[in-house]
């Protein structure tokens, strides 16, 4: 075992990149998976788009003058 916690830290990633590149070669990825993922994440990014588009285009609803009476003192005469 490296006796360095930065040698333990290095042999620690080397050994991580020799796992995964065993796990890709035993267990490829195959192309109509990636295709699917490819084809899910489009269809996704579009959706967001089309409701960021929709937000940016429909006109905001009038707000309702909730507190018209604030800024009014104590024992001043409301307006008629």
């Amino acid at each position: 075992m490296p006796r360095e916690p930065k040698d333990a830290e290095a042999a620690l990633k080397k050994l991580g990149q020799r796992i995964r590149a065993g796990w890709a070669k035993k267990h490829p990825i195959s192309e109509r998976s990636r295709q699917t993922v490819r084809t899910t994440v489009r269809e996704v990014w579009e959706q967001e788009q089309k409701v960021k588009r929709e937000r940016a285009q429909s006109p905001k609803p009038p707000t309702k003058n909730k507190g018209k009476d604030k800024g009014k003192g104590r024992g001043q005469e409301p307006e008629i």
